[in-house]
């Protein structure tokens, strides 16, 4: 039997893959989806910070717009950064135009000086290099010092010498000589970045997004966090009292949480994994008594005067995910783990910096506010990150324990790379004949005589 643990979009597509193969589906929350869900709140429909639908792969991209046949809308991306009280297109590095000269002239002459400095970066290793360095070794100081280090230190609450770059090749891109001076003068000629065009669910919120998998998967354990695993003898416990015995783990929560419950783990390994780190952040929705409060889809903040990093406008997504006249926010502010701010003074915070920023007037009516911590939310891509996981991910493997998902695996991936990964290993352990070559694992309840295949 395999055991999923999470019913994130990672958990889900491991299930809807597996054909035939008996499998036990669990999820600590009383619904489905992990991050990517949405809540109601007076007439509101919020998510779980921005989740916006963007595809490199025909074959995520066919899957999903088949479990939600005519309930997407396509959206050519507005977003924007908010700096030196002006307003420029994202991304950053094709887009200087507009701000002020001396601004644009030491964006393009330290973008110039990167492609005419003798390289060597070629051999050094993403793992080794840190982002700072990669900063300045291809977009130059200029760029370094009017967004890319203020918005990225903002953004991960550490310096970016802490950080390798093994993470930036998808998300960050390096444009050509070309397309920094068409964006210096204003001359647009493509688009740039992952994600120029998005998808988004019509009605809803982005929880229709896991929704759709759940008619095509069995019953899902609520309720269920787990608390132990035995890894010798493939036995899981969870925080209900039911005890399971599996043939293979499929594990999407955190590798620290994951490896903490592991209780036959080598001492060094346990200990490697609790120094893996990450970013949280305060998720901030509100609903406010003001039509139009932006024409944008998001918005980045660089700048230390605004504590946010992003802030994004959900009814220019979908005009259903709020009441006529009204207006809806998320805003993200990150903050270390062990630092916590009480949500009243988050909400003080925010207001005070959508009024600095001209989004908000002081007369604006807040119809809805809520405030969510998520306490894993980045991961931190630095060299413990990079020394560890390769050989903790190696060791849960040959227990016959799968860490998938961006949490899971430990890296800064998107929804279709969690859809992808569970797609991907369910195909493998279809193929492998393990999956379906045990009789469905034994769950009992502690205290209790044991019973097969207890719901």
């Amino acid at each position: 039997m395999i055991a999923i643990v999470g019913a994130g979009l990672a958990g889900l597509s491991t299930a809807f893959h597996l054909k035939g193969a008996p499998y036990r589906l669990f999820e600590k929350e009383k619904e489905a989806g992990g991050l990517c869900r949405s809540y109601q709140m007076d007439g509101f429909t919020f998510d779980l910070t921005g989740h916006l639908l963007h595809f490199r792969q025909a074959a995520i991209k066919s899957l999903v717009e088949g479990l939600l046949a005519r309930r997407l809308e396509r959206h050519v991306r507005r977003s924007f950064i908010y700096s030196h009280r002006t307003y420029t297109e994202y991304p950053f590095q094709v887009n200087t135009y507009g701000l002020p000269p001396d601004v644009v002239r030491e964006c393009l002459l330290g973008f110039i000086a990167t492609l005419t400095k003798p390289s060597h970066k070629e051999q050094v290793q993403p793992e080794l290099q840190s982002f700072k360095a990669w900063i300045l070794d291809n977009l130059g100081e200029g760029m370094a010092k009017h967004f890319m280090v203020p918005f990225n230190e903002k953004f991960w609450q550490v310096s970016l010498d802490e950080l390798t770059s093994d993470w930036v090749s998808w998300l960050v891109p390096k444009p050509d000589l070309k397309d920094v001076v068409n964006g210096a003068l204003g001359i647009k000629e493509k688009a740039f970045g992952y994600n120029p065009s998005f998808l988004y669910p019509a009605q809803g919120g982005i929880e229709a997004l896991p929704k759709a998998f759940l008619p095509s998967l069995r019953e899902i354990a609520y309720g269920t966090e787990l608390i132990e695993v035995e890894t010798g003898r493939k036995r899981a416990t969870f925080a209900d009292g039911r005890v399971v015995d599996y043939d293979r783990l499929v594990s999407t929560i955190p590798v620290p949480e994951l490896v903490r419950r592991c209780t036959d783990l080598p001492q060094d390994l346990r200990e490697a994994a609790a120094g893996l780190r990450c970013v949280s952040v305060y998720s901030v929705n509100l609903g406010v008594s003001r039509e139009r409060l932006s024409d944008k889809h998001w918005i980045y903040f660089s700048e230390p005067e605004y504590p946010f990093y992003r802030a994004g406008f959900p009814m220019n997504f979908s005009p259903a995910l709020g009441p006529p006249g009204c207006s809806s926010l998320y805003v993200e502010i990150s903050h270390r783990p062990e630092e916590a701010t009480q949500p009243a003074e988050v909400l003080r915070q925010v207001r005070s910096g959508l009024e600095r920023a001209g989004i908000f007037r002081p007369d604006d009516d807040i119809l809805v506010a809520d405030v969510r911590d998520i306490r894993y939310a980045y991961v931190l891509f630095d060299k413990h990150r990079a020394k560890v996981l390769p050989a903790l991910l190696a060791e849960l493997k040959r227990r016959d324990i799968h860490s998938i998902g961006r949490y899971g695996r430990w890296e800064h991936t998107s929804m279709e790379d969690a859809i992808d990964q569970g797609r991907k290993l369910a195909e493998l352990l279809n193929q492998s004949g393990h999956a379906t070559s045990h009789a469905p694992g034994r769950t009992r309840r502690r205290g209790r005589t044991p019973a097969t295949n207890q719901p």
